[in-house]
């Protein structure tokens, strides 16, 4: 069996928006849903579980905070060793930042995740070195991008392909095609079978080996195909 394993933010959702307002444009949605009628479609994120299961409710299964938590098959597993009070004392520091901070919490309330967001603020917020630096210090897991105005911190060093690896065996999955479209969905890529690249305006020129690359404004149509080629194999 083949699976369909997706990021959010920017994949799925429109990569210029903040990430408190993202949403699946209609088309997209439309064809997600009925692909998920035929195979397993599981969203690994860096998303918070909350904010991905209301937006995407037909998923067959969650991997969400970069793999941190998972909802699948019925089990739902939090890493081993989540440094939430480090990540506590450094959200005040971080919600002082000119940005929006998003703080990511498992579904029994423990804060995991940290993300900075500067989009349509021009560039990173004075003050923010300082805070990373604490995060290191405090031991935290820091995810910066060369090409995306944010940067994440975590309590736990796990990462999205230790996510694809967790979800193929709950889901009984043989095969993955993985869509994403920033350097954390690199491990996710080398756990994948098919590896689609999907091309936005915050990831031109990021290269992934053995990749498919699929403009944002194309996936619809693309998924549609793929959902062609589906019915046809029953």
């Amino acid at each position: 069996m083949i699976g369909l394993f997706t990021d959010y933010d920017g994949t799925l959702a429109p990569p210029e928006r903040a990430r408190e307002e993202g949403a699946i444009p209609p088309e997209l949605e439309e064809v997600l849903r009925e692909l998920s009628t035929l195979i397993p479609v599981a969203v690994v994120t860096t998303k918070d579980c909350y904010f991905v299961r209301r937006r995407v409710p037909y998923a067959a299964a969650y991997a969400c905070i970069n793999g941190l938590e998972v909802h699948a098959g019925g089990y739902m597993a939090v890493a081993e060793g989540l440094r939430s009070a480090e990540l506590e004392q450094l959200l005040p520091l971080a919600q002082r930042l000119d940005a929006l901070v998003e703080a990511k919490r498992t579904a029994d309330g423990r804060l995991a995740g940290i993300t900075i967001d500067w989009r349509g603020r021009g560039g990173p917020p004075e003050g923010l070195e300082a805070v990373i630096a604490e995060a290191q210090r405090l031991g935290l897991k820091v995810l910066w991008y060369s090409r995306h105005p944010f940067v994440d911190i975590y309590g736990a060093n796990r990462d999205k392909g230790d996510a694809v690896k967790i979800l193929k065996a709950l889901l009984g999955v043989r095969h993955v095609a993985y869509m994403g479209d920033s350097e954390n969905d690199i491990p996710a890529w080398r756990e994948a079978d098919v590896r689609i690249f999907v091309v936005n305006s915050l990831n031109r020129g990021l290269a992934v080996e053995g990749a498919i690359y699929i403009e944002y404004a194309d996936l619809p149509a693309y998924l549609g195909e793929v959902l062609k080629n589906i019915k046809g194999l029953e």
